[in-house]
């Protein structure tokens, strides 16, 4: 973005744009806007089911994350905890059909299988290879939050704010402050620039809520995958779509 003689074109796939370190438009996104509002229900109550089978499911946590040798920062009852309320954001990230969620008379293991299926203990290991991604995202990238409101009487946590210091960055990294210095000149530059970009999001990523929304420059255009995820693509878009915006790469490549 700083050195636009180094590329033609630019084809950013998501293209998150967050302003803090728990940027705060991803909670309201996957409560109001993603799927229909039967989706986002049988979601909250897969959720709810998981964590009131707390005692039934903790065993089986237990035996994976020894099978697996996962290693946390925190309790694990606070990683049953973060599993559940993960669990929204990865769904929608990915793309699960709603259809797949296992109904409430399912049996301990069917719920504890899909739980670990789409947000699974993995994700919140002390050590990784994201471990240099949290970090920058707690520095200056920034990330996103959790809204316990509607699972408070089932959780042990009373809150997640702080959690992405707190679970995945090393301890002698925790003393970095979020910098918007990045930020204000990424801002700064969509509103400035004219330079040949084409962004691509899938409109029920949660990541889309944080999408680039101020571009002024003509050369810079923004399309939205119709009930898309994080998968979203040039392929992925209706074949009318896919032409227009192949048409468009093509008349900035072979002018």
């Amino acid at each position: 973005a700083f050195f636009p003689d180094d590329v033609d074109i630019t084809v950013p796939y998501v293209g998150p744009f967050c302003r803090s370190r728990e940027d705060g438009r991803h909670e309201p996104f996957i409560a109001d806007f993603c799927g229909s509002l039967s989706d986002r229900k049988a979601i909250r109550e897969f959720q709810a089911e998981f964590l009131k089978r707390r005692e039934a499911l903790t065993p089986m946590l237990e035996a994976l994350v020894k099978e697996k040798k996962y290693e946390y920062r925190i309790p694990l009852n606070e990683v049953y905890d973060m599993m559940a309320l993960e669990f929204s954001f990865a769904f929608w990230q990915w793309g699960t059909p709603v259809e797949n969620i296992p109904e409430s008379d399912a049996s301990d293991k069917e719920i504890f299988d899909f739980m670990v299926q789409v947000s699974g203990p993995d994700y919140w290991e002390k050590e990784g290879d994201t471990t240099p991604f949290f970090v920058m995202a707690a520095h200056e990238l920034g990330y996103y939050g959790y809204d316990v409101k509607p699972f408070k009487k089932l959780l042990t946590i009373k809150s997640a704010k702080g959690y992405l210091e707190r679970i995945f960055v090393p301890e002698d990294a925790r003393n970095l402050r979020f910098d918007k210095t990045l930020s204000k000149k990424m801002k700064k530059f969509l509103k400035t620039t004219d330079a040949r970009m084409l962004f691509i999001y899938g409109e029920f990523d949660p990541w889309s809520s944080v999408r680039v929304f101020e571009p002024t420059g003509e050369n810079i255009h923004i399309y939205i995958d119709p009930a898309g995820s994080h998968r979203a693509r040039i392929r992925t878009f209706p074949t009318a779509t896919q032409e227009e915006i192949k048409g468009i790469i093509a008349s900035w490549l072979y002018e």
